[in-house]
């Protein structure tokens, strides 16, 4: 009830993170760096972190393995080595990404859209920060290699991502949908597997993926 989903039969407790293997964090920013302190192999799935957050993990991953992913399904960290081969065959279309979630959601643009406009980037050997465009207002024509970045808020959407690559002559779209949050917990699970027992250090779904 505390989360808002109901009784799940899942008792609650204070102690239980000290004889955890690993901890698997979907919380608050916050409370994500807090709980860093029980110096536990941990994955983190948690979005909206700032860099002062992103600093603490990264020091205490020098001690314990860390998975850090804005989006642990597996589709979702594939289709962005996808998007970033994409984006460079596709070197001059214009790119928009449009992302939806529920009307719960705090953050925006999501994590998973930030980590796909980066892949955008990359591909075409750009600085994200330069060349993004969060939203559009006002009158001016659309920039040299830009990329554009929306974000819907709405129901219960559980968060769909829509890459779109424009020429004047074709349009190119790569989308994906998440039917379930079941999908996180898996991708979740599967990190964890990977960070049990691992070296210290700071890693990624692509490390857990081997891509």
């Amino acid at each position: 009830e505390l989360c808002g989903a109901g009784k799940i039969g899942v008792a609650l407790t204070e102690d239980s993170p000290q004889e955890a293997e690993v901890l698997i964090e979907f919380t608050t920013p916050k409370a994500t760096v807090d709980h860093l302190s029980y110096r536990k192999p941990v994955v983190i799935g948690t979005t909206g972190l700032d860099e002062e957050q992103r600093a603490k993990i990264e020091e205490a991953a020098e001690n314990v393995p860390i998975v850090l992913a804005p989006n642990m399904s597996v589709g979702v960290n594939l289709l962005r080595e996808v998007v970033r081969e994409l984006s460079a065959k596709l070197s001059g279309y214009d790119v928009e990404l449009v992302e939806a979630h529920h009307r719960n959601k705090k953050d925006a643009p999501s994590g998973t859209a930030l980590l796909l406009a980066r892949a955008v980037a990359e591909g075409r050997g750009q600085d994200l920060e330069e060349v993004a465009v969060y939203g559009r207002e006002g009158v001016a024509p659309r920039t040299e290699g830009e990329i554009g970045i929306h974000a819907l808020r709405g129901g219960a959407v559980v968060g769909e991502h829509r890459l779109i690559f424009y020429s004047e002559g074709e349009e190119v779209e790569v989308v994906h949908r998440a039917l379930s949050r079941r999908t996180f917990a898996d991708g979740a699970m599967r990190a964890a597997k990977s960070v049990a027992g691992a070296e210290p250090g700071l890693y990624s779904m692509r490390d857990v993926l081997g891509v």
